[in-house]
């Protein structure tokens, strides 16, 4: 008996001993770590930890779902923020053991949206419009003044409307509460009168504006002399039409037309498009639109002129002049002015567009000037450079420069109407130093290149250009300028004449032109000195250069005095410079002068694709061959193929080397007659006439 005893007591202390020893064989759980032990997220964000301590497989859960989110591949656990707040993620290892990720997720950070512009100008009673980008919709917008302007969206347009003048802050709001500002200017001078707040002006001979203003896409009418004063910006969005009048509610413009004068220190920002150009043009109704119908557009600079302080032409009260050559007084592109032009006086006229003293920080390209009363473009002094400019129809010359402008120029067209000239007689070009003909620095040294000018000779075989000068009535002579004026009649505001000279460089002008086709006038060129300065010898000096021109169509190479008779242009000093070899110019000359069909012949030795104006009983080829009843809108002037126009450029004159001149391959205005370079195609109107505005 007492050996079991022994015997039971000996195998329970044996199970004992060996219990013991399997669970000393048993692991406690590896509690999980990780890297980084606390994780930050903003909603609508992930991010990742790593685990460093564990037993894989690994699993996770988030205490709180709605707020953050998670996964694991592996050692990595990927965290989502869904709201702001704080939740642990619950991470157990393949062993149980377990440990929480604190998370922490913040507001997701608010996308601000983008204003364009950031600061509007509105008049009372009118609205302007803010476009917003980027940001999260949907929008509000908040006027920090009511009482100054209003505000309301529409998608990602917010409209403002002026209600009186001051600036209110206008607060953009995503739903995100991203936001951005802007400021709406509401400007307290009134330039727009009448019952609908369209008319530019109040009606009285002059109006100044004296604070900036934006003019809104639309259609207004302008009366009056509406002087933009300095300090001022007029900005004119594009696509606006403005239809000027002749007359004034006091009746005191009706011998000038409304103008709009940009004075000295002031600015015109009229930027139109391709697509959407700016029109100034007269207010009458189509088919009624003439010559004379407003003034025309005057800007006044700061930049250099030969008389010191000048005051503009025109009878206005406007003074130019100054040392600033780098002057800006704003940008024209993709404008059209119609209808204008004024003789105030004898040589004293509004032109089409009148550049005093402007400097070259001012940007000019893009503008035809259509059936002006004067000047299509002059320049007093001053030394903007312009590119692509078109004189269409005008009345007396089409690019004139005075008063030591020095400039430059290229991609220049003039199509003349050969029932239109004037009474001075009618040119291309015409350029003086100064009226004295002195030597009063800066001299006049307008540098033009690839301009091509369609002269009167050639478009209509009954065309006579001296019956004017010979006949008297009753006999109706040829140029009548469709009787918008007379060659006697006082009560008419302009005068018809004679055409003169393609290029008339007179007056101790050092005006330079090259890579320049010319076709159709009584005289290629006119080197006059008459008294009043030494064109001739500057020509000979090479002070002023005629190089690498063409000339077709012309009743004479030149001749060399200025005067109203064509029996007293007499000289051959004009002719014989210009025919030098070392200019390489080319005349394709008519056989016979006289003779229109000569004259055609000679012309198309250029072989250019021209387009002509449905008026005239017309010769020369149109459009692709095609007679053309109506305005084209793509009409070109441009070189065929073949034409001896193309790969005839140079310009390795000094002149030219300058950044603002592109150098091409081609003499005249156009690389050739296809569409793609056709510069004016979109913009330009050629029959202004018959237009609805």
């Amino acid at each position: 008996m007492k050996s079991f005893i022994k015997l039971s007591v000996l195998t329970v202390a044996l199970a004992a001993i060996m219990f013991a020893g399997c669970k000393d064989d048993e692991k406690d759980p590896v509690v999980p770590k990780f890297s980084p032990d606390i994780v930050s997220v903003a909603e609508g964000s992930s991010t990742t930890a790593t685990i460093t301590a564990g037993t894989e497989p690994f699993q996770v859960q988030s205490a709180l779902s709605s707020v953050a989110t998670a996964t694991v591949d592996g050692n990595t656990i990927t965290v989502t923020g869904v709201a702001e707040g704080a939740v642990n993620i619950i991470v157990t290892g393949g062993d149980g053991g377990t440990a929480n990720l604190a998370v922490s997720v913040s507001k997701k950070p608010a996308n601000a949206p983008t204003l364009t512009p950031n600061a509007v100008d509105v008049e009372e009673g009118f609205t302007a419009t803010v476009e917003i980008s980027g940001g999260t919709a949907p929008f509000t917008a908040v006027s920090g003044n009511t009482g100054i302007a209003t505000v309301a969206v529409s998608g990602t347009t917010v409209t403002v409307t002026g209600v009186s003048g001051g600036t209110a802050i206008v607060t953009v709001k995503g739903s995100d509460d991203g936001e951005a500002t802007f400021a709406a200017i509401v400007n307290d001078e009134q330039i727009f009168f009448g019952d609908n707040k369209k008319q530019l002006g109040n009606g009285m001979k002059s109006f100044s504006i004296r604070k900036s203003h934006t003019i809104r896409r639309g259609v207004y009418t302008m009366c009056g002399w509406i002087y933009v004063e300095d300090g001022a910006t007029l900005t004119i969005e594009a696509g606006t039409v403005i239809k000027c009048t002749d007359d004034s509610y006091d009746g005191r413009t009706a011998a000038t037309g409304s103008s709009l004068i940009i004075m000295r220190g002031a600015k015109i920002m009229a930027e139109g498009t391709v697509d959407a150009p700016i029109v100034f043009t007269s207010a009458k109704p189509k088919g009624e639109r003439q010559a004379t119908d407003w003034g025309g557009i005057i800007i006044c600079g700061k930049a250099k002129n030969n008389q010191g302080t000048m005051t503009i032409e025109g009878g206005v009260e406007a003074d130019h002049g100054g040392d600033n050559d780098d002057d800006n007084s704003g940008v024209m592109r993709y404008c059209r002015l119609e209808f204008g032009g004024y003789p105030y006086a004898l040589d004293n006229e509004i032109n089409g567009l009148t550049l005093g003293s402007v400097g070259r920080g001012t940007t000019l390209e893009y503008i035809q000037v259509s059936y002006c009363g004067d000047d299509s473009f002059e320049w007093f002094g001053g030394s903007v450079n312009c590119k692509y400019l078109v004189a269409y129809h005008g009345w007396d010359d089409d690019f004139d420069t005075d008063n030591g402008y020095s400039g430059k120029m290229q991609f220049l067209l003039s199509v003349r109407d050969p029932k239109i000239a004037d009474q001075s007689n009618s040119n291309g070009f015409e350029s003086d130093n100064n009226s004295g003909g002195t030597t009063q620095e800066p001299f006049t040294t307008a540098v033009f290149s690839n301009v091509t000018i369609i002269g009167p000779m050639g478009q209509d075989p009954d065309f006579n250009n001296y019956d004017i000068l010979y006949n008297s009535p009753p006999v109706t002579p040829y140029i009548t300028g469709y009787n918008w004026g007379s060659t006697t009649d006082a009560s008419f505001p302009i005068r018809t004449g004679i055409y003169q000279a393609a290029m008339q460089i007179r007056r101790n002008s050092r005006m330079s032109c090259f890579n320049s086709v010319f076709t159709g006038f009584p005289l290629g060129i006119m080197l006059s000195n008459d008294g009043r300065g030494d064109t001739q010898g500057a020509a000979a000096n090479g002070d002023l250069k005629v190089k690498n021109v063409f000339f077709a169509g012309m009743g004479r190479t030149g001749a060399d005095a200025d005067k109203k008779d064509p029996t007293a242009w007499g000289g051959d000093i004009s002719a014989n410079y210009f025919k030098q070899p070392a200019l390489n110019n080319t005349e394709f000359a008519p056989a016979d002068p006289t003779s229109h069909e000569s004259i055609v012949a000679s012309i198309n030795e250029l072989k250019l694709n021209q387009f002509q104006s449905k008026k005239l009983p017309l010769a020369i080829k149109t459009l692709n061959g095609k007679q053309s009843a109506d305005n084209d809108p793509t009409a070109n002037w441009g070189p065929t193929a073949g034409s001896p126009l193309l790969g005839a450029a140079d310009f390795s004159d000094a002149l030219l080397n300058d950044p603002f001149f592109t150098s091409t391959t081609y003499v005249g205005a156009f690389a050739s007659d296809s569409d793609a370079d056709n510069w004016m195609k979109g913009w330009t109107n050629f029959d202004p006439q018959n237009t609805d505005y």
